[in-house]
C-alpha cells in the first residue's frame, strides 16, 4: 500500500457510488466521462489518489456523521474535480495524465469540452440526489453552497494561472493568491463539506475548511517541486518538465523575485524567448539551484503544514482522527509523484 490509510479507508465505498452514478449510460458523453474517472476494462473506476472524496468522508467521520449518506456529496465532489482536470488538459496543451493520454488527446479537445460539462452537471445530480439517502436538505443546500464557491474560485484560479504565463512579474502573494483558488478551494471544500454533513456548527466547518486549504496550498508547491526536479518514472514527466513549459510555479516565481544580475538577465531571457531548448532548461536548473529555490518551496510547504494542523487541532476531534490527518501532510509533503 502506498500513501497513507485515508486514501484506502474508503476507497471500496467511493468506487462503489462512483459505479452507480455512472455505469448506466452509454452515450459518448458517458463514455467519456468513464475513461477520465479511470474506467478499467473489467467495468470499475480507477481514481488515483481518491483524495477530495476521503478528505470529505474522514471529516464527516471525525465528527460522527452519517457515512453511507455522505457518499454521494463526496463523489459529487470527485466529479467536480475531473470536470477541472478535464478543462485544465486542455487549456495547458497536457498530453497524459495518470501514465494514460489525457481525454481531449483520445477524443478530441471539443468533445473533450462537452464531457468536462456533462460531468460537472453530473456532480450536482450526484449531490442533489443524497437527500434520498436521509440527509437533511439544509446540510445538502450548505454543501452545494460550499461547493459553488469552490468552483467559481477553481475558474478563477486557473484564469489567473493562464495569465501569469504571459508576465515575467508574478509576485509570490500573486501565486499563493493563484494556487489558493485553484489548488485549495475544492480541498477546502472537501473537508468543510464533510464537516457540514455530521452536522458541525460553523466554527468547526470553517477549521477544517482552513486545513483543507493550507493542505491544498502545501501539496500545490509538492507538486511545483515534482514539475520540475521530480523523477520522470515516477511522475510520467521529464525533469524539467514545468521549466520546458515556461510555466511560473513557484520556485520559478521565487527565482524572478530573487536574483539578480546575469541570473536574473538568463531568466528573463528564456522566459521571454518562443521555444524553450533543452540547454535552457539545465541553465534555469543551475539558477534554481544557486538561488536555493527548491529548498524555499519546500519550507514554505511546510510552513503551511503546521499552520494546518494547529486549525485542526482546535476542531475537537480525536486523537486518532487527528493522527490521521498529520499522517496525510506528511505524504504530502513527502511524496514523489
Amino acid at each position: 500500500m502506498e500513501g497513507p490509510e485515508i486514501l484506502y479507508r474508503y476507497r471500496r465505498e467511493i468506487e462503489r457510488e462512483v459505479t452507480r452514478a455512472l455505469s448506466t449510460g452509454d452515450s459518448a458523453l458517458d463514455e467519456m466521462m468513464r475513461y477520465q474517472l479511470g474506467w478499467a476494462a473489467e467495468g470499475t473506476p480507477n481514481l488515483g489518489k481518491c483524495l477530495r472524496p476521503s478528505l470529505c468522508l474522514l471529516a464527516c467521520d471525525a465528527l460522527g456523521g452519517d457515512l453511507e449518506a455522505a457518499l454521494p456529496v463526496a463523489v459529487a465532489i470527485e466529479f467536480v474535480h475531473n470536470f477541472s482536470l478535464i478543462h485544465d488538459d486542455i487549456e495547458d496543451g497536457d498530453d497524459t495524465r495518470h501514465h494514460r493520454p489525457t481525454l481531449w488527446r483520445v477524443y478530441g479537445r471539443d468533445h473533450a469540452v462537452a464531457a468536462g460539462l456533462a460531468l460537472w452537471t453530473k456532480a450536482y445530480e450526484t449531490l442533489d440526489g443524497a437527500t434520498a439517502g436521509g440527509l437533511p436538505a439544509e446540510r445538502v443546500l450548505e454543501a452545494r453552497r460550499v461547493v459553488n464557491a469552490a468552483c467559481q474560485n477553481i475558474i478563477e484560479g486557473q484564469h489567473l494561472d493562464l495569465s501569469f504565463e504571459l508576465r515575467a512579474d508574478v509576485t509570490l502573494p500573486e501565486y499563493i493568491d493563484m494556487i489558493s483558488r485553484k489548488s485549495g478551494a475544492l480541498l477546502s471544500a472537501s473537508l468543510r463539506v464533510g464537516a457540514v454533513l455530521a452536522g458541525a456548527n460553523d466554527e468547526q466547518a470553517m477549521l477544517f475548511g482552513d486545513f483543507g486549504l493550507k493542505l491544498g496550498l502545501a501539496f500545490q508547491i509538492r507538486d511545483d517541486i515534482l514539475g520540475i526536479w521530480g523523477e520522470g518514472s515516477a511522475t510520467g514527466k521529464p525533469v524539467g518538465a514545468d521549466i520546458a513549459r515556461k510555466k511560473k510555479t513557484l520556485p520559478i516565481v521565487h527565482a524572478f523575485e530573487q536574483a539578480v544580475g546575469p541570473d536574473r538577465d538568463l531568466l528573463r531571457a528564456v522566459y521571454g524567448s518562443p521555444r524553450i531548448e533543452d540547454e535552457d532548461v539545465d541553465a534555469v536548473l543551475a539558477v534554481l539551484q544557486r538561488w536555493n529555490c527548491r529548498y524555499f518551496a519546500q519550507g514554505l510547504a511546510e510552513d503551511y503544514r503546521a499552520s494546518a494542523m494547529e486549525a485542526l487541532s482546535r476542531a475537537q476531534i480525536a486523537p486518532d482522527d487527528r493522527r490521521r490527518f498529520d499522517d496525510l501532510m506528511s505524504f504530502v509533503l513527502e511524496r514523489d509523484y
